[in-house]
């Protein structure tokens, strides 16, 4: 997530940096001056739209500042694919390794591949980055540069300002980025438009069936008025035929009229008789013809109705074929979506861990396209340099100064700014503790900084953060609540006192309140844990896990997470290159991770010399198999067991030992839980059993093994520690 956000930031300022026709027109005509003894320092501001990317990773905890800086330039940390072409100031990141992490000469240094981000806090860290950023290395008796050091940002910015380094012209710089930047818009495009397709899958079905349904009814009401024509012909032929009988009927009454002697003998009664006998035939001739009319009416209706039905089953036939058609073309083009994005297409399969695991519509060649267009983003940012060079090294020089925490005490808060946005530019990411954010940034003001990154939020206590947050204009909070707490040295009595004087909550009470915690409470989106009898709300988990190997990662699942946890660690078992040296194809070859059963005999102390024996045996096996101690971390709940666990360094060079406590943010293919524990005093595993902190910390360091040392019986009677033992075997 981190190298998304430095990622998405850089790109972002390439994108203002792009639409300057001039590089020059960066800056304003505001030039920000102050002295430092003989020394004149000016410092150009930066354009509005070219600042709020200033991004700083803070933390309580030491080392997760130094992994997150200290990973991020590493050229380890890229896929070998870029290692021939992403190059940011390779050779001085490596340089600013070196010098920061104290480095001798002669031991190798970690290769870098950019210079994106630097371990900046104390004095130390920034006095050795400002001499490994800009000074040349020289040599000590002759004060020339050493001809096997790179040269240093000022010596660049020199070499490019008189001509001396070749560089691309600015328009030249803009056309390269904006071809990547095109890349990755066209891949865009062509996803979003597999998006609608998707989306109008749900649709077009429903259109088709719809339609199918349409000419369905149609059909129906066809046949049934087909029965009804015939039913209506039937009707028509029975009305001939009675109209036929009664017309016969009225002839046959017509020809039976008397004549003129009968009329005349019957004085007209013989005439009157049968005119009123003719009465009723005429009448039931007229309804024979009326029903006739009536049934013939009828079947031309019905007719109609046929020929009416027909049309429309006509277009209902046109509607579903064109209906199926559209589908089955979208069904087509889904199909060839699916086969170009993978895993990456969010289909019906796509939930549970195939949800966390990849991202949606993030494929190979989507992904690999926006790699090249952060290095180009990068390599724009160089070029601007190499174009303006002659304003940066003067504006980068008193910035640095303002960096290594020189320049007036009283300098004006908007010159301090402006000097810190200078070098963002240059270098995007910086880390700190909360220790030295105060005096590193001093009085800049409110909101100064584009971005504050928390790292191990679950371990800083909210009174920590305040003044990174007043600094900031965005803050991201990454941490574990089910991790380590807050280290509190004011005694729990003082502390409520002090909040009762100033009315202040419980909430607001470290450790059981941290900056993560907080953060989590005015989160709209997370999900609730169960812990014990009590329920934690975690905001927005990252449920996707890329360290541990089983049987740790299911334990800190169950323990901690209650499950929702999704394993997304990938070994390769069957490299030739880089040969796996704890697991085959065929089986482990080194111990699996287990229980060391080693009771604890020693009373009135934590520290239990035959488990330490028990370790050292182990870091022997371990050297043995080529797994050297820089690979193992070894810890205890227990300052006494630490202890002497931290005096084994000096046996096992590399060896990284100390408290569970010291282990947060660190992590190392082995992990050794020396548990210790004074036989005499039960109660202290109590109270390191009383939450799942330090058994979720311990066991989440380990990579591929976990290797606990102690008394297997005494602790597994306790909560947690009875899981892990049931995790390990014996």
């Amino acid at each position: 997530m981190l190298r998304d956000i430095l990622a998405g930031n850089v790109v972002e300022r390439a994108r203002q940096l792009a639409a300057l026709a001039r590089p020059e027109d960066a800056f304003t005509s505001t030039i920000h001056r102050w002295s430092t003894g003989k020394y004149s320092m000016k410092v150009p501001q930066l354009r509005r739209e070219l600042t709020g990317y200033e991004m700083v990773v803070v933390s309580a905890n030491n080392a997760a500042v130094e992994n997150v800086t200290a990973e991020i330039p590493a050229r380890d940390a890229i896929h070998s694919r870029w290692h021939g072409e992403a190059d940011y100031f390779a050779d001085i990141a490596t340089e600013v390794l070196a010098e920061v992490d104290g480095q001798k000469d002669d031991a190798p240094k970690t290769q870098a591949w950019g210079l994106v981000a630097a371990r900046l806090g104390n004095k130390r860290n920034r006095s050795a980055f400002h001499s490994a950023f800009w000074f040349d290395k020289k040599d000590p008796r002759t004060k020339e540069p050493m001809p096997d050091s790179p040269p240093r940002m000022q010596t660049r910015l020199a070499r490019w300002s008189d001509g001396s380094a070749p560089h691309k012209i600015w328009k030249e710089a803009r056309d390269d980025f904006a071809r990547a930047e095109q890349r990755v818009d066209v891949l865009l495009t062509k996803r979003r438009q597999a998006q609608e397709r998707f989306r109008q899958l749900t649709r077009a079905t429903e259109v088709e069936r719809s339609w199918a349904e349409h000419a369905a009814r149609i059909q129906s009401d066809l046949r049934g008025i087909e029965e009804q024509l015939v039913a209506d012909l039937s009707a028509v032929e029975l009305a001939g035929r009675e109209l036929a009988l009664a017309a016969a009927a009225r002839d046959r009454r017509v020809g039976a009229k008397p004549g003129m002697l009968e009329t005349v003998f019957t004085f007209g009664r013989a005439i009157r008789e049968w005119r009123a006998g003719l009465q009723p035939f005429e009448d039931c001739l007229q309804v024979t013809e009326a029903a006739q009319h009536q049934a013939e009416a009828q079947v031309r209706r019905s007719e109609g109705r046929a020929v009416e039905l027909g049309r429309e089953l006509v277009d209902a036939e046109a509607g579903r074929a064109h209906a199926s058609e559209f589908l089955a073309e979208l069904r087509r083009r889904i199909n060839a979506d699916k086969a170009e994005l993978a895993v990456a297409y969010p289909d019906e399969a796509w939930k549970g861990e195939a949800r966390e695991l990849y991202a949606p519509w993030l494929d190979a060649e989507l992904d690999a396209a926006r790699s090249d267009l952060f290095l180009a983003a990068l390599q724009l940012h160089e070029e601007f340099l190499a174009n303006t060079a002659k304003d940066v090294s003067q504006g980068l020089r008193a910035a640095l100064e303002i960096v290594a925490g020189g320049g007036p005490r009283n300098l004006e808060a908007e010159k301090r700014r402006a000097a810190w946005q200078l070098f963002f530019l240059v270098v995007p990411l910086v880390s700190t503790t909360f220790a030295s954010f105060g005096r590193m940034f001093g009085d800049i003001g409110p909101e100064s900084i584009g971005w504050v990154l928390v790292d191990e939020a679950g371990q800083a206590s909210p009174q920590y953060a305040a003044g990174a947050i007043w600094r900031a204009q965005r803050v991201v909070a990454v941490g574990d609540p089910l991790q380590l707490q807050p280290v509190v040295t004011i005694p729990p009595k003082a502390q409520r006192d002090i909040a009762t004087a100033y009315r202040v909550s419980d909430t607001w009470m470290p450790p059981h309140a941290s900056v993560q915690t907080l953060a989590d409470r005015v989160s709209r989106r997370g999900t609730t844990l169960k812990q014990g009898d009590r329920h934690v709300w975690v905001s927005a988990p990252l449920t996707v896990h890329r360290r541990c190997d089983d049987p740790m990662f299911t334990l800190c699942n169950d323990i901690a997470y209650n499950g929702i946890m999704v394993n997304g660690v990938k070994r390769r078992l069957d490299d030739p290159v880089q040969p796996d040296l704890f697991d085959s194809t065929t089986g482990p070859l080194i111990a699996p991770s287990h229980w060391v059963d080693e009771p604890a005999l020693t009373q009135g102390s934590h520290l239990q010399e035959n488990q330490i024996a028990r370790l050292e045996n182990a870091l022997a096996y371990l050297a043995d198999h080529g797994i050297p101690p820089e690979e193992v971390i070894a810890i205890s709940p227990f300052r006494a067991v630490a202890g002497r666990l931290d005096s084994l360094s000096r046996t096992y060079p590399g060896l990284t030992a100390g408290t569970i406590h010291t282990a947060q943010g660190r992590e190392a293919s082995v992990v050794f839980l020396v548990l210790g524990g004074d036989p005499a005093s039960p109660g202290a595993k109590a109270w390191a059993a009383s939450t799942v902190n330090l058994v979720n910390v311990a066991a989440s360091r380990a990579k591929r093994r976990l290797y606990v040392i102690g008394d297997r019986a005494a602790w597994a009677k306790h909560n947690y520690f009875h899981q892990l033992a049931a995790s390990l075997a014996p």
